[in-house]
């Protein structure tokens, strides 16, 4: 079985790869995109987080505030926010789980407020249905096993 790093190797060499493919007049087939070289202004990172927070997967906002640092440069949000660089490269990993006050300081590091307002009717009445919904209890036999068990 290959490694994690080997295949982030050979996935950087596909990538590589792909982007020195030219056509018959010497064009590149494909150019690199990265978000970060489009958001410019405060409007521009306030928008795209604004989207990415409207699906509501975590793994999705981490990204989304990582780009924003990259676009507005690691060290100056890291410095504003009073956290180390690599702490702040450390907390937006993918599949870390930063505590919800260092994404504060770098949402105010980024000089952004979060903001919270209604949902849409749909996503409304199906958080009422979600707390409305009766919750399952242990019958008295499952109780009795359990403390069984553990006796």
């Amino acid at each position: 079985m290959k490694s994690p790093v080997r295949k982030r190797r050979n996935s950087a060499a596909a990538r590589a790869k792909l982007l020195s493919l030219t056509d018959s007049d010497g064009q590149p087939l494909f150019l690199p995109f990265d978000v970060a070289d489009y958001l410019r202004s405060e409007q521009d990172v306030a928008g795209f987080l604004t989207e990415s927070f409207s699906d509501g997967r975590p793994d999705e906002i981490l990204h989304a505030i990582f780009t924003a640092c990259r676009a507005r440069g690691m060290s100056k949000i890291a410095r504003a926010a009073s956290l180390g660089r690599e702490s702040l490269y450390k907390a937006l990993a993918s599949r870390s789980h930063p505590r919800f006050e260092t994404i504060l300081k770098v949402v105010r590091a980024l000089g952004l407020v979060m903001e919270l307002k209604p949902a849409p009717k749909e996503i409304r009445r199906r958080a009422a249905a979600a707390m409305a919904a009766p919750k399952r209890r242990k019958t008295v036999r499952a109780v009795a096993q359990t403390r069984r068990k553990s006796a």
